[in-house]
């Protein structure tokens, strides 16, 4: 019997999430207990779903809860969640550092206290906002290893404010949608039917599942308010150019705006703060502070948390523009309610009829032709932010269209006729052209001038409307197209681009008010004046305070507390080997040093598997899952040399293979000398798994680019003989027999979340588990004899 098993070169094998959505079962045995001494559980008192900043920062105070017990209930619900049963889909990247950066944050919280109100909180980026230590997709399958330089501006405030950036949210493609062609589709958390509205999709959908506390999204038309308001959360377009631009993927820089979201107003409010200031690499940013009070050069962002108070909308005048309703009945009603809620907390309400010339131009008939000529600037704009990152990454929209239309068309997730039409249209226009010219120098700003009337004609300090005039629409793109006859289709102008399309992007701040018959959320929309982010917040702050009407999606709750493990012994560090899936670790014990390499495999061919621990050249094998002694010490390779473990030549017993590049050293015997075998497969960067992938008793290579796996079996070169893709790129990849049926498959590990397949094919994973910690080191091993692979873990001392 073969065992595949993980050394070091697998155990790397962590980076980018994504390449193809795939469905995985729910997960199984949720409480299963980590596999040596538990960490503290949370208080009991603390509840992680709708935490808000200031329940997690009481916590922290108490002392109840850590930045690193908080990092890993997110990543857990993360796999539980948007990886397994519902399968959301909202989360494109976990960084991989999350919990190295908690540490540090509780270092620092124990030294000197919180560096701000932000302090430890789980904030998930968009994925067009640059991050240094993660990939930047823009949801472009091309873009998938694309990691800039540097920090977005907002990305390195949050950074300073003590945030922690927990990952990176799926987005449509390009900035449109709610799918892409990394990961595909993201799912509503209300209604599996239905999408989320887009762009900001996983955004919307991560905040409303309770997969972090704040996330920001980008709003070039409607992208942070309508998936917003399709998920029920609290979402806020400032005016264009009030948070920085600068390392964040350009769609349209006329209209593009960053823009928090959160489940409360409170939360959006602080996080505002961090967002906001003056940045210098954005002309547009100097220009705004110079007409706005605060954010000047070198100072904290600006601090709206003044302006919440419950009686905020007292002896306000607010105009309700009736022009957006008449869509969905049920939205209407909601609406209505709304109206009455205001009313009740003081404020005057005054109808206001859109001009019909202004909707017909602007919102309906000519709005498509607005953003159509407003895109001319796209190439340009877009080329120059390519050209910050290095020269793996395509430059010009060119190569772009040339890689979708040749490979990705072909491909299990295709991209949509939107994208490409936008990369196409891009080509034959610019900035030159007299239809831009006009909208820029008349068009727009003539919508400007009439907005503005709309205050001050009617006397009312902000306007008020339903923000969408339907519910989530059913889920529809490239390769899946679902019926869902309960939609009510509205033919009412969208308001959507009432905010941003004109010459000074209005603010507008969406804030939840109930939920129809589908259970499918809606948003009531404030939008303000120029500059007026401080009064919007204080009467949403007011309404969801009167109203309350936020409530979490169901299948989305706490996750169980893991129980105490079984353990054999109490050691805290060492090796933890379970034989079975149950969560029990059957043998724990030390062996070898902290900084050993650790190989797995059957060295004396009785169908147990046991450890080898490296030191440079020098292999120390033990023949049994027990600490002492090696039972032989052996020398072979050069200290650099990269090793993989494998059954070459079918004799039951594991040996050696050294690989330099794509060549690999085969030797069938545990002793030094000249390999028996010298085999090239695959690419010098080709992650490697080893494992019996025929069931012929012999282990072979399987060469692993991004999720898609490339499997030999035999040891020669060429062609694969099995190309498919399962799981994530970012995932740690597993081979072992796990049904015992002779035939080794995959796992994939996210945090301590694992995803077992049986067969070599991709789709939904057979089960998934928790298991261990995700800070331990994985392997994998039949560590009873009984012919089934099971997980084990390394847990190094802390410090």
């Amino acid at each position: 019997m073969k065992h595949t098993k993980e050394g070091a070169a697998t155990r790397a094998l962590a980076g980018r999430r994504g390449v193809a959505l795939l469905g995985v079962a729910t997960v199984a045995s949720l409480a299963m207990g980590a596999p040596a001494v538990a960490q503290p559980a949370p208080d009991e008192d603390f509840t992680l779903e709708e935490a808000t900043i200031e329940d997690i920062s009481r916590a922290f105070a108490e002392g109840s809860l850590t930045c690193v017990e908080l990092t890993e209930l997110y990543i857990e619900r993360i796999a539980a969640y948007d990886d397994a049963g519902p399968r959301i889909n909202s989360v494109a990247t976990v960084n991989p550092d999350a919990l190295e950066t908690a540490a540090a944050l509780d270092e620092e919280y124990a030294r000197t206290g919180p560096r701000s109100d932000l302090h430890c909180i789980p904030v998930l980026l968009k994925d067009n906002i640059d991050t240094d230590d993660m990939p930047t997709t823009n949801g472009s399958v091309i873009l998938e290893d694309a990691v800039p330089p540097d920090d977005a501006f907002i990305t390195a405030r949050l950074r300073e404010e003590g945030a922690l950036i927990l990952g990176k949210a799926e987005m449509g493609e390009f900035a449109g949608g709610s799918y892409n062609t990394i990961n595909g589709q993201v799912v509503n958390p209300y209604n599996a039917k239905r999408g989320t509205g887009g762009s900001s999709a996983g955004s919307g959908a991560a905040i409303a599942a309770n997969l972090a506390v704040l996330a920001v999204g980008t709003d070039t038309s409607t992208s942070v308010r309508g998936p917003a308001a399709y998920n029920g959360i609290v979402g806020l377009r400032p005016t264009t150019g009030l948070i920085s631009r600068d390392g964040i993927a350009p769609k349209n820089l006329t209209f593009d705006s960053a823009g928090p979201m959160a489940r409360t107003v409170t939360d959006t409010a602080i996080m505002m703060r961090a967002l906001t200031g003056v940045d210098e690499a954005d002309p547009l940013s100097v220009e705004v502070y110079e007409n706005y009070p605060g954010g000047a050069p070198g100072t904290p962002g600006i601090d709206y948390l003044d302006h919440l108070d419950e009686n905020a909308l007292d002896g306000v005048r607010l105009g309700v523009v009736r022009t957006f309703f008449g869509g969905d009945p049920e939205i209407d009603a909601m609406a209505e309610e709304a109206l009455e809620t205001l009313e009740e907390q003081g404020a005057t309400l005054v109808d206001i009829e859109l001009d019909p010339e202004f909707v017909d131009f602007y919102l309906t008939n000519g709005g498509p032709n607005i953003r159509t000529i407003a895109d001319y600037r796209f190439k340009e704009e877009f080329e120059t932010y390519l050209a910050t990152f290095g020269p793996d990454v395509p430059k010009t929209v060119e190569e772009f269209i040339e890689i979708y239309e040749e490979e990705v068309s072909q491909s299990a997730l295709p991209v949509e006729a939107s994208v490409l039409n936008l990369l196409k249209r891009s080509l034959t226009t610019s900035t030159d052209d007299p239809a831009f010219q006009d909208l820029i120098e008349r068009v727009l700003p003539a919508a400007t001038e009439y907005k503005l009337s709309l205050f001050e004609d009617n006397d009312v300090e902000a306007l008020v409307f339903p923000y969408e005039t339907s519910f989530a629409t059913p889920i529809n793109n490239p390769v899946e197209t679902v019926e869902d006859p309960t939609f009510v289709r509205s033919s009412v102008p969208k308001p959507s681009t009432f905010a941003g399309y004109s010459s000074v992007g209005f603010p507008g701040v969406v804030v939840p008010m109930g939920f129809g018959s589908q259970g499918l959320p809606m948003d009531l929309s404030f939008m303000g004046r120029p500059y007026s982010e401080g009064e919007l917040l204080g009467f949403a702050y007011d309404y969801e305070q009167a109203s309350q009407l936020r409530a979490a999606p169901a299948g989305f709750p706490d996750l169980p507390a893991a129980s105490d493990p079984v353990e054999p012994t109490p050691s805290p560090s060492g090796f933890f080997l379970s034989d079975d899936w149950s969560g029990t670790a059957h043998h724990a014990f030390q062996y070898g040093r902290s900084a050993d390499e650790v190989l797995i495999g059957d060295w004396d061919g009785d169908g147990t598997d046991s450890i080898v621990v490296r030191r440079e050249d020098r292999f120390h094998v033990s023949n049994a899952p027990r600490g002492g002694p090696a039972e032989r010490v052996f020398t072979y390779g050069r200290p650099g040399d990269v090793f993989v473990v494998g059954d070459w030549d079918g004799d039951g017993v594991d040996t050696l293979a050294i690989r330099r590049g794509s060549t690999y050293h085969v030797k069938n015997s545990l002793r030094g000398g000249d390999a028996d075998t010298v085999v090239t497969y695959g690419r010098a960067g080709d992650a490697i798994v080893v494992g019996d992938w025929d069931g012929s008793g012999t282990d072979t290579f399987a060469a692993r680019r991004g999720a898609t796996y490339h499997v030999k079996n035999a040891m020669v070169g060429g062609d694969a003989d099995r190309v498919f893709t399962y799981g994530r790129a970012a995932d740690v990849t597993l081979a072992g027999d796990w049904d015992g049926n002779g035939t080794d498959t995959f796992a994939v590990r996210r945090g301590k979340a694992y995803f077992v397949k049986n067969s070599l094919v991709g789709g939904p994973a057979d089960f998934a588990v928790m298991y261990g910690r995700a800070a331990d080191e994985v392997y994998v091993g039949d560590w009873n004899g009984d012919g089934k692979d099971t997980l084990g873990v390394r847990r190094l001392p802390v410090g």
